[in-house]
């Protein structure tokens, strides 16, 4: 493009659109997770597209999940080497992981298949604690994680990511403070959990300044469940004023070098 042939109006507006146009892309950059009735806060907790499924369906085990078991007392009594084939689940706790064929049974040493399809940890833990019973094991006491049954942590908080699902009371406040609480930037009465189906989740909203949110029985948490905590406007807006401001800077170095081409050029 030849500069000198353009008026001096044509090349200041044309640097001022794409700082406009350029800064549009900043625009809803932190908006995660939106959905068609987003808004910056709920009375307490609201539920779009309510699921008809039975408290705890997610959290019941089902054919190809991973079972975390172990015997309190002494996992040797169970298989040779417990660290063959072990999962850690913390430092001071080794379970073995075993997976749930597609028949929902989950096959053990010196007891063979077990049906835990259906059950939850707790269900399934004494089963199996019975069949080992029958073998005349030294009074064996089991203990089954859902090694597989976790959710998502995302947004405004302490710590995002991944966190496993290790008693069957989990809720949303428990979640929270094992992810270090909330960010100065959360808006705490905006919280969002996408629950079932990705394609068409249940959509529950939740108001955390209301304590009544406590005492819902949607909260507490299942399987594949992702929870995202959105920032405040404030903070948002804050961090576009930023990016603006950026690229106002940038805009007028702009213009002042196509001023300069024009004076060189004139």
């Amino acid at each position: 493009m030849n500069y000198n042939k353009l008026p001096l109006t044509v090349l200041i507006f044309l640097s001022v659109s794409a700082m406009f146009f350029g800064s549009c892309s900043f625009k809803s950059r932190n908006a995660l997770l939106k959905t068609p009735y987003d808004a910056d806060t709920v009375k307490t907790v609201r539920v779009i597209n309510s699921l008809d499924n039975p408290a705890g369906y997610y959290n019941l085990i089902k054919p190809e999940d991973e079972l975390a078991i172990r015997n309190v007392q002494d996992m040797r009594l169970i298989v040779r080497d417990p660290q063959l084939g072990s999962n850690t689940i913390n430092n001071q706790q080794t379970y073995t992981t075993f997976k749930v064929n597609a028949n929902g049974e989950v096959v053990l040493p010196k007891i063979g298949a077990i049906k835990v399809a259906g059950l939850n940890r707790t269900q399934a833990a004494a089963e199996i604690q019975k069949a080992y019973e029958a073998k005349e094991l030294n009074a064996p006491l089991i203990d089954v994680r859902i090694a597989n049954a976790y959710i998502v942590l995302l947004g405004e908080v302490g710590k995002q990511g991944k966190y496993i699902i290790d008693r069957e009371d989990y809720e949303l406040v428990d979640l929270l403070a094992d992810a270090g609480g909330l960010t100065p930037n959360a808006n705490n009465k905006m919280l969002r959990i996408f629950r079932g189906d990705r394609s068409n989740p249940e959509v529950i909203m939740v108001n955390l300044s209301d304590y009544s949110f406590i005492k819902d029985p949607k909260l507490k948490l299942q399987a594949k469940d992702v929870i995202y905590v959105e920032p405040r406007r404030a903070a948002v807006n804050s961090q576009n004023f930023q990016a603006y401001s950026t690229f106002i800077q940038v805009g007028f170095v702009i213009v002042n070098t196509l001023l300069l081409i024009y004076t060189l050029t004139k």
